[in-house]
């Protein structure tokens, strides 16, 4: 497990959480949580509002170690009843419960309040990029192209039962 207090399980598991809430009650595979992350915590890379994290040399590598720590967080959040993980013929997507967020409007911090800002705004900009587009995006990381797209919905379908 990674012990780390800042960009952890734990960081991370709320940051998917605020994304996810803000796309309720869509769900989405891990590859568009990940890009979704790295684009709320860059909005400035997107033409979206000032990033939340500054910039640090390198920082388009995140991308290669996201998968792992969204994983453990979104383990946090499944544990905490905040997030359900929906199978469907799309594949494996996750979703916001419906005590989600009440939970989230509990962190009243400054962050917090960015956080959500940055999270609305990455659902807006991406929430209908489809998982081609992801996938390509993700590996052309550090050539990002303009990414606005109302081609088909990255959103996951309806839970099969």
């Amino acid at each position: 497990m990674i012990n780390q207090p800042l960009n952890g399980p734990l960081e991370t598991g709320i940051r998917v959480l605020a994304i996810l809430t803000s796309a309720f009650p869509e769900a989405y595979d891990i590859n568009a949580l990940a890009f979704f992350d790295y684009s709320l915590l860059h909005s400035e890379e997107f033409g979206g509002p000032q990033s939340l994290h500054p910039d640090v040399p390198n920082h388009t590598s995140e991308i290669a170690v996201k998968r792992e720590l969204l994983e453990l967080g979104l383990q946090v959040m499944i544990r905490a009843r905040l997030v359900t993980l929906q199978v469907s013929s799309s594949g494996i997507g996750y979703a916001a419960t419906d005590n989600a967020p009440g939970f989230v409007e509990l962190l009243e911090s400054s962050y917090m309040h960015q956080l959500r800002n940055r999270a609305d705004w990455v659902i807006e900009a991406f929430g209908s990029v489809n998982p081609a587009e992801i996938r390509e995006k993700m590996s052309a990381l550090g050539r990002w192209p303009e990414l606005v797209d109302p081609s088909p919905s990255r959103r996951m379908e309806a839970t099969d039962e």
